[in-house]
């Protein structure tokens, strides 16, 4: 111990000298630089920080021949700090950390086979140097040295015996046993297990006659890591400090122990390797006042005191009114003259003669009293007399701000996987179905779209009987999908009947349930309508009967399980179908697209509802000149894909019947030739900096075009082939130097992603 205490002294006695100077003016220099230094504050500035760390406790001592412990059977330890900045290459640390020491020999050459467990807890405080003056000044990283000195206890304790009180004899064999091998009674030991429960106080054990010593002692703590910036507050730290030990006991072995107990000269030391977080409890860094030296090195300042931009003659020091018009007259405070002094300059006044103290417009033209109370009254509008007029029909529906207003839809299903077969052509059977996309990977399947709630409650009836019982009804809002409450005859009270010269509203609903399963469908149009529903659920039904007398309506609505369906045929125009989803921009041009993703990861691509092949061949043609030209022609009847043959087409030739691709087959259809690249070598707000523009003079075949935001966006192509596009951008960035150039893709002069661009070029 009279070893470390003169080493303390030592170190304290040096500390004052590493920090002093040779002589007063040399420390007046030296705080004359400091003060001076590039990127260091005007004076101190408390700016603490706080960390919180984690780490492994690793014991380098007397046990393990090799003097080293492994970092996989080291032990956990903890430490907190506070640190406060004295420079920007100088930090001051107070910190303390606690956590346990161990080690185990076995089969050790001196076969001792000695344990230690130690609980250690330290205080203390450092100094880290960060390289600061050899670093770039912006950097996210940091490399640092710290030095330090503390105070530590160690609580050293050994594990001699197991839970039921066996002491623990380790054999050559290897095996632990509660008999010395020696003994002649070793015939009867049996193997026992080490608990690892360290119950046996060192000192108490008193092996090598050392007495109750202190468990306490000095260390200098000497570390190194790297320090990284996340932002102005917060602070990643890793890194490792060996603690250097004023003592040899922490183990309860040393030189001066006797037998095999025997250790090294050396003082025991513990290294702890660790990541900490630490959070800045001060201002930013830029708020410091950070600022390089060459900041103002080209700035005339005196002629920033004689400058006057707005040219009235007044400096801008002294000028009040500044962005005067050139040419207009102004005062001795660079103000234009307001001869009435009614608040409107001169050469903006129609009135240059306005009475005094009065109120006048922005003109600066008097305004009379009738006129003062207009406007009094339209800005206090208390009376409601300016307020906006909303109109809304008999219903008590608003017919203003479409935004605002309920869109009623039926939910067929909402998906986050594709389609089955069944259930896809089910739904393309639907005349009036939509597909939303709620998400990258979600789709609402909708039927229809309703300004009332009692007509999309009825077509949720007609979908249920069609077999879509999970229908419901929503509403759509905002851009988003509710759930629509259930109808009653109080949310919606009126059946609207509609003909040519009246409409009739009857606000009697009757339902009658009857235990024969009787149904029956008349339809009679006529102004009046009554709704009467009969559910029955016997076999027996009356389909669709059907009476037609002049303008007379009759409707029942009935559910028959056993009838099949005959529904419209529906007709569709196909535009391919996609391995990958494409974007709105590739359809941009198709006002009722329909999306459907397949239970194979197909997209495929719809347009156009209709019951007669001629109709949806004029839509096809329509869509060949918009360039799909692979667009076919694809027929829906009762929830299956039929031939158009079927459909009721009747062609001329026999190529006109024949259909593009299966249902789960891969289809381009767009017209390769609208597909286009180009690349990108610059975009600016105006024109570009001089020494990009100089570069840009080297390139051939260049064009500046405006994108929709207003931009200046400098590109070279187009080409039709990707790989074109490749060769030039690596051109550009090889032979010119413009490392920032891209590859953009587009079809039909819209602006798509490369790998739609890609998936549309696929065969």
């Amino acid at each position: 111990m009279n070893k470390g205490i003169k080493f303390t002294l030592l170190f304290l006695l040096l500390t004052p000298v590493l920090f002093s100077q040779t002589d007063e003016k040399s420390l007046s220099d030296s705080i004359s630089s400091l003060t001076k230094e590039k990127n260091t504050p005007e004076g101190f500035v408390f700016k603490p920080s706080l960390g919180l760390g984690t780490g492994m406790f690793s014991f380098y001592g007397d046990l393990y021949s090799k003097n080293f412990q492994a970092p996989m059977v080291s032990r956990i330890g903890f430490d907190l700090n506070v640190s406060q900045r004295l420079n920007n290459y100088l930090q001051l640390n107070f910190y303390v950390l606690f956590g346990k020491l161990g080690a185990n020999e076995r089969n050790a050459p001196n076969n001792r086979n000695l344990n230690f467990e130690s609980q250690i807890r330290a205080g203390g405080v450092n100094l880290t140097y960060n390289f600061d003056h050899l670093l770039p000044k912006k950097r996210d990283a940091s490399p640092y040295i710290s030095l330090g000195f503390e105070s530590f206890e160690f609580l050293s304790k050994t594990d001699l015996y197991d839970q039921n009180g066996n002491k623990y004899y380790y054999w050559s064999d290897g095996s632990t046993r509660n008999i010395d091998e020696n003994s002649p009674t070793a015939f009867m030991a049996v193997e026992i297990k080490r608990d690892y429960s360290y119950e046996s106080d060192v000192r108490t054990l008193n092996l090598d006659g050392f007495g109750k010593y202190a468990e306490r002692s000095w260390a200098i703590p000497v570390g190194a890591g790297v320090l990284f910036k996340i932002d102005d507050f917060w602070t990643f730290k890793v890194g490792a400090t060996m603690h250097f030990t004023l003592t040899d006991y922490i183990d309860g072995v040393s030189n001066e122990s006797i037998g095999n107990r025997t250790g090294k000269k050396s003082n025991d030391k513990f290294m702890m390797s660790s990541f900490s977080v630490h959070y800045n409890f001060g201002m930013k860094e830029k708020e410091v006042g950070e600022m390089d030296e060459d900041t103002f090195k080209d700035v005339d300042f005196f002629a920033l005191d004689l400058s006057d931009i707005d040219k009235d003659g007044v400096t801008d020091a002294n000028d009040s009114c500044q962005g005067t018009p050139e040419g207009i007259p102004v005062d001795l405070k660079g103000c234009p003259l307001d001869d009435d002094n009614d608040e409107v300059p001169n050469f903006k006044d129609d009135e240059l003669d306005s009475p005094k103290d009065a109120f006048v417009d922005v003109k600066g033209v008097q305004l009379n009293d009738s006129i003062i109370d207009y406007q009094y009254r339209f800005y206090m509008d208390s009376t409601g007399a300016f307020a906006t007029v909303v109109k809304h029909d008999h219903n008590g529906k608003e017919l203003y701000n479409s935004l605002y207003q309920k869109e009623y839809t039926v939910d067929v299903g909402t998906f986050k996987k594709g389609l089955p077969p069944e259930l896809m052509t089910k739904f393309l059977s639907i005349s009036d179905i939509s597909s939303t996309n709620i998400d990258d990977s979600t789709t609402i399947y909708t039927a229809g779209k309703f300004n009332s709630l009692l007509d999309a409650e009825l077509r949720k009836k007609q979908l249920v009987s069609e077999g879509l019982t999970n229908a419901k009804v929503v509403y759509k809002q905002g851009g988003k999908f509710y759930d629509a409450p259930a109808y009653t005859a109080a949310n919606n009270n009126s059946t609207t009947n509609t003909t040519a010269n009246n409409t009739n509203t009857n606000s009697n609903t009757t339902a009658n349930t009857n235990t024969n399963s009787n149904t029956n469908a008349n339809t009679n149009s006529n102004t009046n309508t009554n709704s009467n529903s009969t559910t029955n659920s016997n076999s027996n039904s009356t389909t669709n009967n059907t009476n037609s007398s002049s303008n007379n309506t009759t409707s029942n609505n009935t559910t028959n399980a056993t009838t099949a369906s005959t529904g419209p045929v529906v007709i569709r125009v196909q535009l391919g179908a996609y391995k990958n989803r494409l974007s709105k921009n590739v359809f941009k041009d198709i006002n009722d697209l329909i999306e459907i993703k397949t239970e194979d990861g197909l997209y495929k691509y719809m347009s156009g509802s209709f019951t007669s092949v001629e109709d949806a061949a004029k839509h096809k043609v329509n869509l060949l000149l918009k360039g799909y030209q692979g667009a076919f022609i694809t027929a829906y009847k009762d929830g299956k894909r039929v031939s158009l043959r079927d459909a009721g087409a009747t062609p001329q030739k026999k190529e006109d019947l024949e259909e593009s691709g299966s249902d789960n087959t891969e289809v381009n259809a767009v017209n390769k030739k609208l597909v286009s690249f180009k690349v990108q070598i610059g975009i600016f707000k105006s024109e570009p900096p001089a020494d990009k523009l100089a570069k840009y003079e080297k390139v051939k075949g260049m064009t500046k075009e405006t994108t929709p935001t207003g931009l200046n966006r400098y590109c070279v192509g187009p080409y039709s082939d990707y790989t074109a596009a490749q060769a030039a951008k690596e051109n550009l960035i090889k032979n010119i130097g413009i490392e920032d150039a891209f590859i953009l893709a587009f079809f039909n002069g819209e602006y798509i992603t490369i790998q739609e661009a890609l998936e549309l070029l696929k065969n």
